[in-house]
């Protein structure tokens, strides 16, 4: 695989000040459980079974045989195996860093054990971070002005031994590793770069190149994965699945209410579509509409919300509140041919889901005991009464939505956008399916009561609400009347749920989302 490494701009880590990035390594040093804590005993009963790689000293839980990055039989072994390289003390159970100096401790039996590369046991995490953040540095000047990649190696690997959670370390010793033809260990360390980005403080994460940076390093992790058998693959699809279920669990425990928030549009008329002057003829006759109360969902349906549905499916394999008419054995798992569910979009929880089609999105509205709005609801709530052109007034703002490649894909990011009703999103972020059949000329004789659309199939439903990807403001406003066909799926289309208003029951949504 051809591939030429990128100087990638690491802002947030490699061009902070130098004592910034050491004052950071320091703290972390400082606060490792490792410089803080007893070992346990050692006894026989907390002895950790596990499975060695003898090749690359992976360490792998008991039932599995071979290493999955080189296909090695997996040897027995217990944690008594590790062995500090500096100080040569042997590790306690369950102790993957030297209790002493904070070292990560290597097997006994690798010949990473008879190296001693670090500072002695005495050192102080100052000077640990010093020593690593100089290995680190004379790694980058030997890659980049001499594109010396065996020695910038050697310098990478002491540094890494010294402080393993360096993002920008774990990113260049993978492009090395890349650069000399070693993709599976290019991959390894990608991996653990993409991981410690995610772990960054909320405060480096708002940084604008973080998500850059991230979507960069999920870039190449992806490159590199097209070069793997067929077994590996499914080997890092199923790591990376079981990943992301404990990430979606962990999401949906902590932002469940949040999400599930509904808002309740009133009674009462309102103004739908242009008028002739925007030269849009599907959009007019502007008209006035009147519905009954609803509610809608305050934001966009959720990756995790989506992943969660997609788990009752798979374990219970009930399809009973699907469209009757879906196509036959209908796979509700988002997205296309060559951006499957493995796809990296979807690891994050907060991101709308994309890539569903209509289908998918009244299956999901149904089990969730709602429904998709019709697009007369859908343009009320982001409208309001007085025909606005934007959910804010008529004005076009960029700031107010989520427009644009470097924007913000985590929905309810826009506060500023949001519509008078308290729907977030509307415009940006994803366009979103409706109920309805389109017609061109549906509003010349639509009924001015609770419009569902035309009754009989068109081929084509609506979707309402410009996506990131609109190309200017003008395909953004609130009456802008965007169809497809119910089995497209696109990067650019999700959707919100509605649900009736009932008013011989609780008048105040809950914040579960379930009236």
């Amino acid at each position: 695989m051809k591939f030429v490494y990128p100087i990638i701009p690491f802002v947030i880590f490699t061009m902070l000040p130098y004592n910034l990035l050491l004052a950071q390594a320091v703290k972390k040093e400082a606060q490792s459980p490792s410089s803080q804590k007893e070992s346990l005993p050692k006894t026989k009963g907390n002895v950790t079974k596990n499975k060695l790689c003898p090749e690359c000293n992976r360490v792998y839980p008991g039932d599995i045989n071979f290493c999955s990055i080189d296909g090695k039989q997996l040897v027995d072994f217990s944690s008594e195996d590790f062995i500090c390289p500096t100080c040569k003390e042997k590790a306690n159970p369950g102790e993957k860093f030297c209790k002493k100096d904070g070292t990560p401790l290597v097997h006994i039996t690798s010949p990473a054990g008879e190296t001693t590369t670090g500072s002695p046991a005495s050192v102080t995490p100052e000077e640990r971070a010093k020593e690593a953040m100089a290995h680190f540095m004379e790694g980058n000047r030997l890659r980049e002005e001499g594109k010396e990649f065996e020695r910038a190696l050697e310098e990478y690997k002491k540094a890494e031994m010294l402080n393993a959670e360096i993002p920008a370390l774990q990113f260049h010793m993978g492009g090395v590793y890349w650069k000399l033809g070693n993709q599976k260990e290019a991959l390894v360390h990608l991996d653990k770069c993409k991981k410690l980005l995610e772990a960054q403080s909320p405060e480096i994460k708002s940084d604008e190149s973080y998500q850059k940076t991230m979507q960069d390093v999920t870039l190449y992790i992806s490159k590199l994965e097209k070069g793997l058998n067929p077994s590996e693959k499914k080997q890092r699809v199923e790591a990376a699945l079981a990943i992301r279920d404990e990430k979606m669990k962990k999401a949906l425990n902590e932002n469940r209410d949040k999400w599930n928030q509904m808002v309740l549009v009133p009674e009462g008329k309102f103004i739908m579509g242009t008028g002739e002057d925007e030269f849009i003829p599907e959009e007019t006759p502007q008209h006035e509409v009147y519905l009954d109360a609803y509610y809608i969902d305050k934001y966009e349906v959720t990756n995790a919300q989506y992943w969660e549905f997609l788990q009752y499916i798979k374990n219970t394999g009930d399809h009973g509140k699907c469209y009757s008419g879906e196509p036959k054995g209908k796979d509700h798992t988002p997205g296309t041919p060559h951006t499957g569910w493995d796809y990296p979009y979807y690891d994050y929880p907060d991101y709308p889901v994309a890539r569903v089609d209509w289908y998918d999105a009244y299956a999901y509205a149904a089990w969730a005991g709602k429904r998709l709005p019709t697009e007369a609801e859908w343009e009320k709530a982001a409208r309001g009464t007085d025909g606005r052109r934007f959910p804010w007034g008529n004005v076009w703002e960029t700031t107010r939505c989520n427009v644009g490649t470097d924007a913000s894909l985590s929905i309810g990011s826009f506060e500023s956008g949001i519509s008078i009703y308290g729907c977030l999103d509307m415009i940006g972020s994803v366009s979103e399916w409706c109920n309805d059949w389109y017609h061109p000329e549906y509003y010349h004789n639509s009924p001015s009561v609770n419009p569902k659309g035309p009754e009989i199939s068109t081929g084509l439903r609506i979707i309402k609400g410009g996506s990131l990807f609109a190309p200017y403001a003008y395909k953004m406003r609130c009456a802008v009347r965007i169809f497809g066909k119910p089995e497209d799926r696109n990067k650019s289309i999700g959707f919100r749920c509605a649900k009736d208003y009932k008013p011989d029951t609780n008048k105040v949504i809950k914040e579960s989302g379930k009236p």
